[in-house]
């Protein structure tokens, strides 16, 4: 079932229903390294609803849990395979080396995950909102069939193309799309529109190029609002208020105590509705 009554949606709009989902970025990416395992545990036993994270595949077809094009910043890969090492030129095995722990020691070393780690971490507590950073449609939907969860994950990209075109290969994924891009500079009519034709039920978009008309009018249209990344009060408290339906957080303990606090509280009139 795709678009606006993918029973993933159906899920999200309920939990919105009176203020922001907290989704972890990256996992608990402040108490622990990102896109990592560590990271995915951590955010599921604080209770959140759902986790981004990222995905690129490796020369020989893995896709595995890295932001960046190369491994430098996230691991100790300088100085395993030297420096300016691209992800989509190491193959599984020598990912597999590499040291994704922010600070050795702390919580132990920190392999970088594949996708089926990740998948396996989180569901079935948490939806896993999986970006695309790099690599084949087919590769991905192959990826969650043999994962048997094409049905339980919502799949994002800057490449809206790219959410077509899994969308096309497997009719039941439940597709997002990221923005701005160079294409789509602002949430207006025509990107609305354009969301809508490729059968995605949520936008996800810059917390601080968002305004509360285009949130009103992708509510409108029947799509949920993400935003990313806000990390403090005063912005989630913003968020609620103009009726965000999920936010991108690096703190998602604070987020939760916050909302569980009654602070992130928003007319019900502002939710998403089918459209």
């Amino acid at each position: 079932m795709p678009g606006i009554d993918h029973p993933v949606f159906l899920r999200l709009r309920a939990a919105a229903s009176t203020g922001p989902i907290v989704v972890a970025h990256r996992g608990d990416s402040v108490h622990h390294a990102e896109n990592t395992l560590a990271a995915f545990a951590a955010a599921r036993a604080l209770g959140v609803l759902m986790q981004e994270f990222d995905v690129r595949a490796t020369r020989d077809g893995v896709l595995c849990c890295v932001h960046d094009a190369t491994f430098d910043r996230t691991t100790n890969a300088g100085g395993v395979l030297g420096p300016g090492v691209l992800v989509a030129q190491a193959d599984w095995h020598e990912a597999r080396r590499l040291d994704a722990s922010r600070a050795p020691g702390r919580h132990g070393p920190q392999p970088v995950p594949s996708l089926h780690e990740a998948l396996a971490t989180m569901l079935p507590d948490c939806i896993p909102l999986l970006e695309h950073k790099a690599g084949a449609p087919r590769d991905y939907v192959a990826a969650l069939q043999s994962a048997g969860a094409v049905e339980q994950v919502i799949v994002q990209s800057f490449d809206w193309d790219f959410v077509a075109e899994a969308g096309v290969m497997a009719p039941g994924l439940a597709r997002a799309v990221l923005g701005p891009t160079p294409t789509q500079a602002r949430l207006d009519a025509a990107a609305i529109a354009a969301a809508r034709r490729l059968g995605a039920g949520m936008v996800h978009w810059h917390a601080v190029e968002l305004r509360s008309a285009e949130v009103a009018a992708a509510h409108a249209a029947g799509l949920l609002v993400c935003s990313y990344t806000t990390d403090d009060e005063l912005s989630w408290r913003g968020g609620a208020v103009m009726g965000i339906d999920a936010m991108c957080t690096n703190d998602p303990g604070a987020m939760l105590a916050a909302a569980r606090a009654g602070l992130l509280t928003r007319p019900r009139s502002q939710a998403a509705r089918p459209g």
